[in-house]
């Protein structure tokens, strides 16, 4: 299944539509903005906070069900359903998204956090040794969430990308990792990162700017755009970074050397998936148990070669197993 091409109409074909759903969008920022300036004391209030934490601590079905649409926002996630979606449903969806969701975090929470410097509500128990503003789980839930809704264009999907990411704000809070306030600026950062990408991507689709650079100098820039933005003083530079720069190489090497059809029968997608996944979480969790990650070099390394599996090492086994074919057509 390829993509309907990514044109100036965002949400619908309908030009109508379109720009009632541009300015609707555009009010809802604005309102947000003006609700976060107005009641910034008391969306960071402590007292206000814990008692919406109080909820759920002494509940054990609710404190397991937000811990897990809490899940659904995490990078963690993202990274095996967008590599999912990339082995069995649409390159293209699944390789932009990789490349969205760690510059969405990593634009919209990261740098952001590091500069405003405000501290996690102190809830006992909870720990987490960064800082609060803006919620890098809602802008990155509003990001990817969004960006599917919107490339995908189906009504369930928008009802599903609204609902999930006010869960996963609500989870962030009840869990008492954030203030209601980070929750807001999550969702107006992500909102702004989101146009932003989607208008840029459009402007290089369009001027075909890819076309001028030789396959040498994609590969390099793909590697040293990320190498040069993980040296920024953001806690997770190294991290998101590294799943850019796997995902890039991956895929520029997957495209000229491979071109794997994403098809085929359910168990060959099934295969795909698990065997996907169980190499993954072996790169995460047990190369990152072995290589010291408070070394940034390490980090990036193990996080780029987590999404270089995902867009060139996995496609490649597939086809040497017979578990996907090569494209000959594109």
């Amino acid at each position: 299944m390829e993509l309907p091409p990514l044109s100036g109409n965002i949400f619908s074909t309908n030009h109508k539509i379109e720009r009632v759903s541009r300015w609707f969008c555009l009010f809802f920022i604005v309102f947000l903005s003006i609700i976060l300036y107005q009641f910034w004391y008391p969306l960071r209030d402590t007292e206000f906070t814990y008692s919406i934490v109080s909820t759920t601590v002494y509940n054990p079905v609710l404190l397991y069900l937000f811990r897990v649409i809490t899940t659904l926002g995490s990078e963690g996630f993202f990274l095996v359903f967008l590599s999912a979606i990339y082995w069995s449903y649409n390159k293209s969806l699944g390789f932009w998204g990789l490349i969205l969701m760690p510059l969405a975090i990593f634009v919209t929470s990261e740098i952001p956090k590091d500069i405003i410097r405000l501290p996690r509500p102190d809830v006992r128990g909870i720990t987490v040794p960064t800082y609060t503003f803006p919620s890098g789980h809602t802008s990155g839930a509003v990001s990817v969430w969004g960006y599917m809704a919107i490339m995908l264009k189906k009504r369930w999907l928008w009802i599903w990308a609204v609902v999930i990411v006010l869960l996963i704000g609500l989870s962030r809070v009840t869990l008492g990792y954030h203030y209601p306030g980070d929750v807001i600026g999550g969702i107006v950062t992500g909102m702004v990162f989101l146009a932003i990408f989607l208008i840029t991507g459009i402007g290089m689709i369009e001027s075909r700017i890819h076309e001028k650079f030789s396959f040498s100098m994609l590969i390099l820039l793909a590697l040293v755009i990320p190498i040069g933005l993980s040296l920024l003083p953001a806690t997770y530079a190294p991290n998101l970074m590294g799943y850019l720069a796997g995902a890039g190489v991956g895929r520029l090497l997957e495209k000229e050397k491979l071109n794997f059809d994403q098809g085929g029968h359910w168990y060959q997608h099934l295969a795909r998936s698990l065997i996907g996944m169980f190499v993954i979480a072996l790169i995460i969790l047990e190369l990152g148990a072995i290589l010291p990650t408070n070394i940034p070099v390490f980090t990036f390394t193990i996080h780029a070669l987590s999404t270089f599996w995902a867009t060139y090492l996995a496609p490649l086994i597939f086809v040497k197993t017979g578990l996907a074919q090569v494209n000959n057509y594109n």
